[in-house]
């Protein structure tokens, strides 16, 4: 007996209607954009390594446990270090409080346990190492997130964590010169400000030690060693403290083609950041300026250009890196409604008005060969017919400067409006070119950042 033909609707080329023919591709986009949103490979990674290591009898419980914790990508593990006398322990205490951390400090357990060490420098490591761990391992037992304070200091002590298991997410070193820690302790002394006030004596014999030992120690850590400069108040380093350990390991997951909104005043850099981020990314550059002198835009579109140039197939395969010095209102929100094109991060190299005019300030053009110089050169005929250009001129500079900030401001209010905070940094871009550059690298390679616990926001 012959079988009846097929239902409509049980092909894609034969619908019910053809309303219904389902748009695979964008399904596909959607689905990618969800899971690397929700560091859905972050938390994969996080339990296969925590089945791995620990080998549960009980796989499906303990992956149950492990998703319970406050952070999905597991329980924060930081370590914070530094030479004596620098005021180390109150920042740890209040980081391991800001995140609900267990707070643990080698010298307070030493303490409790009546061994003081002001002036003999390290205590008995394996002392140190019984106290440390009987914490560490309640902690583990309990999925809780640590904070390990002055712990390890020697190579010894590392080995320890080593054999647990007990891997850092975080390292954070903390530094300053050693005439500063000395005039720290000075002002300690003289009531100036609060601290612990240690001996002379000791604090030569603890940093003689700190300079022999701690770097050995944190050396296995070099991919999570993070160092901050403590001379520019507790604040300020509590600031960085807290956003360093926020942020997620570079994901060996696939994710979606990056959209990039870059912005910058003229003379931060803003098309050589641009292009080179792009080159790295494997992603389209498209300059805002360029595109509007090409005139291209269609009226019933808002973002006019730029729409279109970013709608094409090869940026929506590749991804994109838009720079602009400025953005307009409806620009910006139409970016946010599109699907498509909304950016997965948004940038603002926030370079000073001063650094800006200087930097352009050194710039001549040659009008005979289009040169550039930004040097003068030898031949005075050659300098005497060197020009500046108009847009270049410090009043131009300044007035394009404060419209960029203008821009920047209302760019960034938005995203932050809409939920989308984390996609968006204010990178300072007064300091040298590479360290701008990888910092940009680093916050668009990276998963984003956990979100900031409830004492951080406020």
């Amino acid at each position: 007996m012959a079988h009846s033909a097929m239902r409509r609707g049980t092909k894609l080329d034969d619908p019910v209607t053809v309303e219904q023919v389902p748009n695979l591709e964008a399904s596909q986009r959607e689905i990618e954009e969800y899971l690397h949103e929700h560091q859905a490979y972050e938390v994969f990674d996080y339990l296969l390594k925590e089945l791995m290591l620990k080998q549960p009898t009980d796989p499906l419980e303990h992956m149950l446990k492990c998703l319970r914790t406050e952070f999905p990508t597991g329980p924060l593990k930081v370590i914070v270090a530094s030479p004596p006398g620098m005021g180390r322990a109150a920042l740890a205490k209040r980081l391991a409080e800001t995140f609900g951390l267990l707070y643990i400090s080698a010298g307070d357990l030493l303490a409790e346990a009546g061994i003081h060490t002001e002036g003999s420098g390290l205590a008995d490591e394996q002392t140190v190492v019984d106290l440390v761990l009987g914490r560490l391992r309640q902690a583990t037992k309990n999925m809780q997130g640590w904070l390990l304070d002055g712990f390890p200091r020697t190579r010894f002590q590392t080995s320890f964590l080593k054999e647990e298991s007990m891997v850092p997410a975080h390292v954070l070193l903390l530094k300053a010169d050693e005439q500063w820690i000395r005039d720290r302790n000075a002002s300690i002394r003289e009531g100036e400000i609060e601290g612990k006030f240690i001996s002379p004596e000791a604090l030569e014999k603890k940093l003689r030690l700190h300079s022999c030992h701690t770097m050995a120690a944190l050396e296995v850590y070099q991919e999570q060693l993070f160092v901050i400069d403590t001379k520019d108040g507790e604040d300020r380093v509590f600031s960085e403290m807290a956003g360093r350990i926020r942020i997620l390991p570079r994901s060996l997951g696939p994710h979606p083609p990056p959209r990039v909104i870059l912005l910058g005043p003229r003379g931060v850099g803003l098309q050589e950041h641009g292009g080179r981020l792009a080159e790295r990314c494997g992603v389209v550059l498209v300059d805002a300026a360029l595109v509007a002198k090409e005139g291209d835009a269609p009226e019933d579109d808002p973002l006019g250009g730029i729409g279109l140039r970013l709608r094409r197939e090869d940026c929506a395969k590749q991804g994109w890196v838009l720079i602009a010095n400025t953005m307009e209102d409806a620009q910006v929100q139409a970016l946010q409604e599109d699907p498509c094109l909304v950016p997965t991060r948004v940038v603002a190299l926030m370079a000073s008005e001063e650094t800006c005019v200087q930097r352009l300030r050194h710039i001549l053009h040659d009008p005979v060969t289009g040169e550039v110089w930004t040097t003068l050169p030898k031949s005075d005929a050659l300098r005497k017919r060197l020009v500046r250009k108009p847009q270049d001129q410090m009043s131009v500079v300044q007035e394009a400067h404060r419209a960029f900030r203008r821009s920047a401001d209302v760019v960034m209010q938005a995203f932050n409006s809409a939920g989308r905070g984390a996609r968006c940094l204010e990178i300072h871009a007064d300091g040298p070119p590479l360290k701008v550059f990888n910092d940009l690298v680093d916050f668009v390679e990276r998963p984003l950042a956990l979100p900031a616990p409830d004492a951080l926001a406020a």
